[in-house]
């Protein structure tokens, strides 16, 4: 006499055991997202070659919106900033070498 109620109950109860399970892989996913997100940024960091000092002013910078930015990536536009004062050394160092060759 009350079998659909008994069917209705059982299959609430299976609903309710695929959204603890669908819960379960979400927040297992979520995690995995997490770790894969923080290797990804650890393994960005180590490739710029950073002391850490300048890691700690690249973040201040990124903070406090001072880096160029480059299509949305800070992160070019600090390596592109690094570029530009490296060519300004290289041509200092160009610059000495004239002066060094006109001395002999």
């Amino acid at each position: 006499m009350y079998e659909k109620l008994d069917k209705l109950r059982a299959e609430l109860d299976r609903a309710k055991q695929r959204r603890a399970d669908a819960d379960a892989k979400v927040k297992q996913l979520e995690q995995k997202l997490r770790e894969a997100e923080n290797s990804q940024i650890l393994a960005d960091v180590g490739a710029l070659k950073l002391t850490p000092e300048q890691l700690a002013q690249f973040l201040q910078m990124a903070a406090s919106g001072q880096l160029p930015v480059a299509q949305g990536n800070p992160v070019e536009g600090f390596t592109q900033a690094t570029a530009i004062e490296q060519d300004n050394d290289e041509d200092e160092y160009e610059e000495s070498e004239d002066f060094d060759d006109e001395e002999i």
